[in-house]
């Protein structure tokens, strides 16, 4: 990658839903030259899918991060539990305090408490859970991962 791709990424990620020509016109290049590089950047797996947000409190529901520590070598057999539970949008495999890290989406305080309590804790080899309720979140540099790929390249503008 190099610049011009850098570049091309940044404006994805700050909308993206701009069209080839939108981005051929704030980066002074051809619309093919963007295709071209978009195609590769796809096939070498540096993009990874393209995706749009929602506001959660908006949809009446909230976000929480739960943390898992779990016994011995069962993460994975963890991992296919949780696929059972629509409120767990994802989950993170992690080193350092948790074993897992889960984005979860509920409708209520309550109904998180009753998630972790009924389903999440009976799940076999799950030693603690600790959960973090999001009130708000910032964003600081969305584009930290593509800075650090440039300083670490050398070639930071």
């Amino acid at each position: 990658m190099d610049p011009t791709d850098i570049s091309i990424l940044k404006c994805l990620r700050e909308n993206s839903r701009d069209s080839l020509g939108k981005i051929s016109e704030e980066l002074n290049i051809s619309k093919a030259t963007v295709s071209r590089r978009l195609s590769k950047m796809e096939e070498e797996g540096i993009i990874s899918g393209y995706s749009m947000e929602t506001n959660p409190a908006k949809l009446g529901l909230m976000k929480a991060l739960v943390g898992l520590q779990v016994t011995g070598t069962a993460v994975n057999n963890v991992v296919e539990e949780l696929k059972k539970y629509p409120e767990v949008e994802s989950v993170m495999r992690t080193f350092g305090d948790h074993s897992l890290v889960l984005n979860i989406y509920t409708t209520s305080v309550d109904s998180l408490y009753e998630l972790i309590q009924t389903h999440i804790l009976k799940i076999p080899n799950i030693n603690n859970v600790e959960v973090d309720i999001i009130i708000d979140s910032v964003t600081i540099n969305p584009n930290a991962e593509l800075d650090l790929y440039q300083k670490k390249m050398g070639n930071l503008r």
